[in-house]
């Protein structure tokens, strides 16, 4: 983007000349952005000049909770992004929270900047620092993302509280709807605003960090300070978990059969789809037709439904059959050929497992070939229609070996079933911004399980 000239009309809309109307606000802000990170680096400078034993311990004792040798080195392994980014926090978490014992005793590292003896700082820098100890480290939830204008946050640990609107423009080109971070919201001029140091977790491990600190809040008496210290710990110690660690996906399992989860294609040749589409609209169990695909079914309680298989056309003489398990190919094979033996002919089964890098490399990577763009995003479409149109009917360790179908009737489970909706939400909107075209809408799963989507 061009630089705007002082002459030029203002971007803002107001029909002056830039250095007659939004000139002199940006400048401010820029000065007073620059008294902020001077005044950050001074105190950081000082702190560690004047009390370098002090603060390395309150580093090493509650930062990074007295590391081992291979956490240590797993720590100095980090990439340059991700060093920068335990930098950032490190600086932030010095200033806003530490606490040096110092002749015995334990100080908060702010008021030995802020109170007397401390560094010179510029005014507006000591503002900010003065608002930076008073704001604690927050949980927070994405509800909303107004682009290139600021987010609106819910705080997960206190959801009685409305959502808070921030400002924001940067993140809200990476931040989508139910992310999650830790964060301190500062207030300035007329709106909150994010302080800089950002502890990003996915959802499993926030709501991890969020349910050990309900846990340890559970036995204390309400003193603001100490919930203040307990919430900090923690996030700190999940946050660098998720830098260090490969958590494993968990085994799925499929409810009606127990097997475990192997997505299971098998391709036949069909010689006759007349008389196929004839033979297939006489079976009670099986819903669609040659255009949307063939769905066999069994019937569940309260008008439910579980999917056996997927029948789908591919090409002009192909056919699909798409099932959760081996097992369940192997009846839907035995089925088929049954009813249709004539006319349809096995060719080969394809077998994958969805907790495969395969599989995720496949959806978080935009594949190097020559098949067109709309062409592979249509078929990565077509594998998730007949995913997503199964997975209410897995069995997750997640809800306790139950499906989302059983666990939303639950009302401890209800809760986990809308979790996990959420995550759907963020895999597809992650997917879309790396791959391009348009998102997959799951709006279908939040129906079908009789959740709102809010």
């Amino acid at each position: 983007m061009n630089k705007i000239g002082r002459n030029d009309l203002c971007s803002c809309g107001s029909g002056q000349k830039f250095k007659k109307c939004c000139l002199a606000k940006i400048d401010q802000f820029e000065s007073r952005r620059r008294e902020e990170r001077q005044a950050i680096q001074t105190a950081i400078d000082w702190l560690q000049e004047t009390y370098p034993d002090e603060a390395a311990a309150a580093l090493y004792f509650d930062f990074m909770d007295e590391p081992d040798e291979e956490r240590q080195a797993a720590i100095d392994a980090l990439s340059d992004r991700f060093e920068n980014a335990v930098d950032v926090n490190i600086g932030e978490w010095l200033l806003a929270d530490a606490q040096l014992t110092v002749n015995g005793q334990d100080v908060a590292a702010s008021e030995l900047i802020l109170g007397k003896g401390g560094p010179l700082l510029p005014a507006r820098g000591r503002e900010w620092l003065q608002e930076l100890a008073k704001r604690p480290l927050a949980l927070y939830e994405v509800k909303e993302v107004l682009k290139e204008k600021g987010l609106i946050l819910a705080d997960m640990l206190h959801p009685d509280l409305p959502p808070v609107e921030i400002r924001e423009k940067a993140a809200t080109r990476f931040l989508r709807p139910w992310d999650t971070f830790g964060a301190r919201l500062l207030w300035q001029d007329d709106s909150f605003v994010m302080s800089g140091a950002v502890y990003p977790m996915d959802r499993e491990a926030a709501l991890d960090c969020l349910a050990e600190i309900a846990s340890e809040l559970k036995h204390e008496n309400g003193d603001a300070t100490l919930e203040r210290y307990i919430t900090t710990c923690t996030i700190i110690d999940y946050w660098l978990d998720s830098l260090l660690e490969t958590r494993p996906l968990p085994e799925l399992v499929d409810a009606e059969t127990g097997d475990k989860i192997h997505l299971t294609t098998d391709h036949y040749r069909v010689t006759d789809w007349p008389k196929l589409d004839s033979v297939l609209a006489e079976q009670d169990d099986v819903t669609g037709d040659r255009n949307e695909g063939w769905n066999r079914f069994v019937e569940l309680e309260e008008g439910q439904y579980r999917t056996r298989a997927y029948l789908m056309v591919k090409g002009v003489d192909s056919l699909e059959v798409f099932c959760n398990t081996p097992g369940l190919a192997d009846e839907a094979r035995k089925w088929l050929e049954g009813l249709a033996g004539g006319i349809v002919q096995y060719k080969i089964r394809e077998l994958v497992d969805p907790r495969s890098e395969k599989v995720r490399n496949a959806l978080q990577q935009r594949p190097e070939s020559e098949i067109p763009q709309e062409v592979q995003r249509q078929i990565v479409h077509q594998y998730l229609a007949k995913h997503y149109a199964t997975w209410p009917e897995i069995a997750l360790p997640a809800l306790n070996g139950k499906t989302p179908l059983e666990a939303v009737k639950d009302k401890n489970l209800r809760p986990a079933v809308i979790e996990l909706l959420k995550s759907i939400d963020q895999l597809e909107a992650g997917r879309t911004e790396e791959t391009g075209g348009e998102p997959f809408d799951v709006s279908f799963l939040w129906a079908r399980l009789g959740v709102e989507r809010k």
